[in-house]
């Protein structure tokens, strides 16, 4: 207690009590100016602050307009790969419906060229069945009446081709031959064939004959009554029966 009030006595004495104002006083300046250079660098630090922190804005804001620019650009390369899928689809479509029309034509054209091919191949069989039908020799018996009412017997040629190697035979077991003028007889014509109707009644006969073209034909006749009745063939090499051909109505002939 002596010691605090020696210090008042001492503060308070004179010009002590002066100089402790001026003390005082100072010492108050020498606060405010801290006190003003710590709010001076509170302020610098919170401008750096401030300042770091709109740096960093403005770094966020170009790293977001870079993100929006290669958004953008992505969404072109993609809109540019969906055009291009597009017209790929597109393309393929197309594709398709030509391989489709050039199936239908390519089906088309092969069914024309098969029946064209046909058509060619029935004609060609026409040709062939008209060319046969040209050659072919049809030989049929006949009989007449000369100017003195005397029957004679002929063998007439009543197809379109020339009969080469005529001969003529009774049909039963004996197959004796039967004379005959000659052996080749062209269309139209007729050759007289000399026969006992007894043994032609009883055995038939028949004439066997070639065309020009190498086929061989033959001529079956046999007796019904008064009159008889005949049948024409085709015939292989051996004289076996091909087909049966219908005699044709007997035409006009002119005897060689």
């Amino acid at each position: 207690m002596a010691v605090i009030s020696e210090l008042w006595r001492w503060f308070t004495y004179g010009q002590n009590a002066t100089a402790l104002g001026v003390i005082l006083a100072t010492l108050v300046n020498l606060l405010v100016v801290f006190v003003n250079l710590l709010v001076v660098f509170v302020l610098v630090q919170t401008l750096s602050t401030v300042n770091r922190q709109a740096k960093a804005a403005d770094r966020q804001a170009e790293a977001a307009e870079a993100q929006a620019s290669a958004a953008r650009k992505q969404t072109e390369v993609s809109e540019q790969q969906r055009i291009a899928s597009e017209r790929a689809a597109n393309a393929a479509e197309e594709q398709v419906l030509a391989a489709k029309s050039a199936t239908a034509v390519s089906d088309a054209q092969r069914i024309a060229t098969e029946q064209a091919a046909g058509a060619e191949r029935e004609h060609s069989e026409l040709i062939r069945q008209q060319t046969l039908a040209n050659l072919r020799p049809i030989l049929v018996f006949a009989k007449h009446s000369d100017k003195a009412g005397n029957l004679e017997y002929l063998v007439e040629n009543h197809g379109e081709g020339v009969a080469l190697f005529v001969k003529a035979s009774y049909h039963g077991r004996s197959q004796q031959p039967i004379p005959i003028t000659h052996d080749i007889l062209g269309p139209n014509r007729s050759v007289a064939i000399a026969f006992r109707w007894e043994t032609f009644q009883q055995d038939g006969m028949q004439v066997r004959y070639d065309s020009q073209d190498g086929r061989f034909f033959v001529t079956v006749a046999s007796a019904n009554g008064l009159d008889f009745t005949q049948n024409t063939f085709e015939v292989d090499a051996n004289g076996g029966a091909l087909s049966n051909q219908q005699i044709p109505r007997r035409r006009p002939t002119q005897n060689q």
